[in-house]
């Protein structure tokens, strides 16, 4: 990945801006999704995150990796938009736009496998936001907890604490649904 600066040709600013967005895009909606609950606002969301970047790529100083400061920005704009109170009008949907492929196999494991998958992420979406956000950048989105950390710009040990009572939490609540809890690994 380039880390180049704006002082590029206007050309190869756009491939910049394509090649985040082929690179980084479902990671930005899915974490914009993760607090709207919409995915055509987490779209919006999205369109607004790589404008922003590719506007401020000159102020992005290198601290952290070029998909933690998107992810940075896409939380903080998700967060105003919650706060705008306009994403309260809209109507959610129920996370069927993040379904993820399943290799073909026995019909019924793949209708157990994905009901026990919907069961884990709806219980997440339950979650409170503090805990929610980090489950979701952590395993939604594959970062380490260090990252986690930048991404919200709050300490390593207090991304773990939330980890740790988040899966707490979700294993209560899976296990008030009659499922079987989480694996801690």
């Amino acid at each position: 990945m380039r880390h180049a600066r704006r002082n590029e040709t206007p050309a190869e600013d756009a491939a910049l801006l394509a090649e985040w967005m082929e690179l980084y895009g479902g990671d930005v909606i899915r974490l914009a999704y993760s607090y709207v609950h919409n995915f055509h606002k987490a779209e919006d969301i999205a369109q607004d995150v790589f404008l922003r970047a590719w506007q401020h790529y000159g102020e992005f100083q290198g601290h952290s990796s070029i998909k933690t400061w998107l992810l940075s920005i896409t939380a903080n704009r998700a967060r105003d938009v919650l706060r705008s109170g306009a994403e309260r009008r809209e109507l959610a949907d129920e996370g069927g736009a993040f379904a993820r492929e399943i290799e073909p196999s026995d019909p019924a494991d793949l209708v157990a496998d994905k009901l026990a998958r919907d069961a884990v992420w709806r219980a997440i979406r339950a979650l409170p936001e503090t805990y929610r956000e980090v489950m979701e950048l952590y395993y939604g989105n594959d970062l380490t907890t260090h990252e986690v950390a930048q991404v919200l710009g709050i300490r390593d040990q207090t991304v773990r604490t939330r980890l740790h009572r988040g899966r707490q939490m979700l294993e209560r609540a899976l296990a008030d649904q009659g499922g079987k809890g989480v694996d801690h690994a």
